[in-house]
């Protein structure tokens, strides 16, 4: 007698969906979906994973991971689960196609991971009406990091947090087992769970992710990474769940080994962006992470954030920890240099010892790297006690001494939250400013930069597509000194970053790994030309070409 085979219980998590300027992003999608590469379209690189309007990256050339780390997770307790990502790049009736090969008497829900905010909300909508249409007994499930995120779904189910054991218990609840911690409802009648609090997550010391066949890798790829999870640190603008952690979350040495060399073998990667908050929080880590990449045959190569105050106190034992284990493409928070503003937001490094520090982390670096070195800076204008002058003087030192990197400026983003328990983060920043003297305006002020006032529709846009966020209206600040507000800083912001891109200060930096790598992977020494040119020399048809043949697989293989 054949033995009869268990079927396993089925889902689809997709991933892809944010959309902070859906011209950038049409753009790129046109490119995708046409049979061959094109020449560069209007808006070039700008609007392709670039520097925008205020240095926006477009983020969807990246492969999701939220999906894949959930699925990950899922199968080792019996679950069938398919990651579908890029999904902005999908048209409707092509995901529709999936869902209609995909979606069996076996499927319990189709998931939806989002990292950012999205202004592809009428496609998300578009979607899960469908789904409630066609497979009225699947739930839909949104998670990510944060609720302002997640409600951009019209989900039956919320999670916020790192969600492997809210999956869990959910979805027991889903197949008839007994009920989870809810935190409440949102607008539109679907259950949240905040896993921080009722399923907490970390530390998680085996948090890889294992792909499948049918999620189509391909070598030149840059995907991602988890070393720990959390931030040491609770700065006053951030709005992360996991601030102040006490507790060291880093992965175990062999599981981050076996992950690495499983991708290599299996796949051929080598080049990877990290999705810790803080990569660089204490010596013994990266001096752990660094024994595991130094045992692997072949030398990787890693972008993601990096503290500069701690990297400068840290000194050379740590950089040639990195330094050896390729992990060179940096993004600093640097935030400000005044002194007083960076204080009252958790930088408190005297700006002079921080100058001094990055030019010395700079040539070493640039001297010790086996590829390339790369120092984006993120900063914010509009902080307390920032003023015109401490703006300007900022300005002058980067442009005279960090002219062949990335700086970022972005205005401060502070809006009342819809939710005080659902936005427990959100409200703590908005609390913190309130203290400084921060006031609001809710009346638009009159903008004449065609492109300012395009960006302010656009966030009006997102709040007003986002059902499950309208209880508050969305403003503009007035800095506590009544010098400047929201507007002014917008203005600014945008006069800095264009005069950058103009004068070629402002070439390839962290957020563009993977359209180097994509061109370079062979060969990853090449890529440090691309570090030094302005973005209209970025390789783009390399990462156009990997999303393109992955949809198509993909759509072939649902064929």
């Amino acid at each position: 007698m054949i033995p009869l085979v268990e079927k396993k219980p089925h889902g689809l998590l997709l991933g892809g969906f944010t959309s902070l300027n859906p011209i950038g992003n049409e753009e790129l999608g046109v490119r995708i979906n046409s049979e061959e590469p094109d020449p560069m379209v209007i808006g070039g690189l700008a609007g392709m994973g670039g520097v925008g309007l205020f240095g926006h990256r477009y983020l969807e050339s990246y492969r999701s991971y939220g999906n894949h780390r959930i699925a990950t997770h899922l199968r080792k307790s019996g679950w069938d689960v398919e990651c579908v990502d890029y999904g902005i790049f999908f048209t409707n009736e092509e995901l529709a196609n999936i869902f209609a090969k995909r979606i069996t008497e076996d499927t319990v829900f189709v998931g939806f991971s989002m990292l950012f905010g999205t202004l592809a909300t009428e496609k998300l909508k578009w979607l899960t009406d469908h789904i409630r249409k066609n497979y009225p007994r699947v739930s839909i499930i949104s998670g990510g990091q944060k609720t302002w995120t997640v409600s951009c779904v019209d989900a039956d189910y919320f999670i916020t947090g790192n969600g492997e054991y809210a999956m869990d218990a959910l979805l027991k609840y889903l197949r008839g087992g007994s009920k989870p911690n809810f935190h409440g409802k949102l607008a539109n009648g679907g259950r949240l769970i905040t896993a921080q609090h009722s399923y907490p997550c970390f530390p998680k010391r085996d948090s890889a992710i294992s792909f499948e066949d049918r999620d189509f890798i391909q070598p030149n790829e840059t995907v991602n990474v988890e070393f720990a999870r959390g931030c040491i640190f609770s700065c006053k603008y951030c709005s992360f769940p996991l601030l102040g952690m006490k507790e060291d979350t880093t992965r175990n040495e062999d599981s981050l080994y076996e992950e690495l060399l499983e991708n290599y073998e299996k796949w051929g990667i080598t080049n990877y962006y990290i999705t810790d908050d803080t990569v660089n929080d204490s010596k013994d880590k990266i001096a752990l992470l660094a024994r595991a990449v130094r045992r692997l045959p072949f030398k990787p190569t890693f972008a993601g954030y990096v503290r500069a105050d701690l990297l400068i106190r840290h000194g050379e034992e740590t950089w040639k920890d990195m330094v050896d284990m390729g992990f060179t493409n940096h993004s600093y928070g640097i935030e400000t240099f005044n002194h007083k503003s960076g204080k009252s937001v958790g930088k408190g490094m005297k700006p002079e010892e921080l100058k001094k520090g990055l030019l010395e982390i700079q040539d070493y670096f640039n001297e010790h790297s086996h590829t390339y070195y790369t120092g984006t800076f993120t900063m914010i204008a509009g902080l307390p006690y920032e003023t015109w002058e401490s703006l300007e003087e900022s300005k002058e030192w980067v442009n005279e001494y960090w002219g062949g990197h990335v700086v970022t400026y972005l205005p401060l983003y502070l809006s009342e939250p819809d939710d005080e328990q659902a936005d427990e983060m959100d409200w703590r920043v908005y609390t913190n400013f309130m203290e400084y003297g921060y006031s609001y305006s809710y009346d638009i002020p009159h903008i004449v930069n065609p492109k300012i006032r395009q960006h302010v529709e656009l966030m009006k846009k997102g709040k007003e597509h986002n059902k499950n966020r309208q209880k508050n209206k969305w403003n503009f600040w007035v800095h506590p000194s009544g010098d400047y507000d929201f507007a002014d800083m917008m203005e600014w912001v945008d006069e800095f970053t264009q005069d950058r891109i103009e004068s070629g200060k402002n070439p390839a930096g962290v957020w563009n790994t993977n359209f180097v790598h994509a061109e370079v992977y062979k060969n990853p020494k090449e890529g440090k030309r691309f570090y030094k040119q302005d973005h209209e020399n970025l390789p783009v048809n390399p990462l156009i070409n990997i999303i393109r043949k992955y949809k198509q697989n993909k759509l072939e293989d649902v064929k």
